[in-house]
């Protein structure tokens, strides 16, 4: 019985471990005080959009050459899904159907 509970509890704590790492990660961009209609507002939303998913794919310290492989790799993939959403709001700009919302950013 106590062979069990011990391996039962070293699973549950590898699984307690393993979680962070599929977790996602977001981040809200907001551009209500931005003119979504002048090329300046928009060059500014897709830069706010780049530096989220920077931070959303961003490690713990970790330096090394395949972490910032993957993490380049991560922050395209979060870029690459937040766009339609950029493009979305930069064609409602100046429309009866433009928002100020907020563009979310992802990561896994």
């Amino acid at each position: 019985m106590t062979r069990i509970f011990t391996a039962f509890a070293a699973l549950a704590s590898v699984s307690v471990l393993a979680a962070p790492a599929f977790a996602q990660r977001t981040a809200e961009v907001a551009y209500s005080d931005l003119d979504l209609s002048s090329a300046a507002g928009a060059a500014t939303l897709k830069a706010r959009v780049q530096h989220a998913a920077q931070r959303v794919c961003a490690s713990n310290g970790d330096r090394s050459l395949s972490n910032k492989v993957e993490t380049r790799a991560c922050s395209t993939v979060a870029m690459a899904k937040a766009m339609p959403q950029v493009e979305l709001a930069l064609a409602k700009a100046g429309t009866q159907y433009a928002d100020a919302g907020r563009v979310t950013v992802a990561a896994k």
